[in-house]
């Protein structure tokens, strides 16, 4: 089989696509963007304090809910009063509305 050189390629696409086939099947593409760009989406103040578990996606619908871990009861307090904002800076990541809205789960932090 002969494969054209496409020529370099971004690493960040590399590894998003490896991923995506590693990871097992549940998880979609969306959760795997998420959580390889999440410092870039929301911020590095509110992605210090939380990481994204996953999007839960309801029949015929593209757009699902974000299940989003928080490491403290005051960011969990910030990032609920700034969830239409970070659902908007996701919106506009991916070029469509994918998460419509934020469940908030407290954890404590890893070291």
């Amino acid at each position: 089989m002969i494969v054209k050189y496409r020529g370099p390629q971004k690493l960040r696409s590399i590894v998003e696509s490896c991923a995506s086939k590693c990871i097992k099947k549940e998880v979609s593409k969306i959760e795997i963007r998420l959580l390889l760009n999440w410092r870039n989406i929301v911020g590095s103040e509110i992605s210090k304090a939380s990481e994204p578990e996953k999007v839960v996606f309801y029949q015929n619908s593209n757009s699902g809910i974000l299940h989003l871990f928080v490491t403290n009861s005051s960011m969990a307090l910030q990032i609920q009063h700034l969830s239409l904002l970070i659902i908007e800076k996701i919106t506009v990541f991916f070029g469509y509305k994918a998460v419509y809205d934020i469940k908030i789960k407290q954890r404590p932090a890893y070291s």
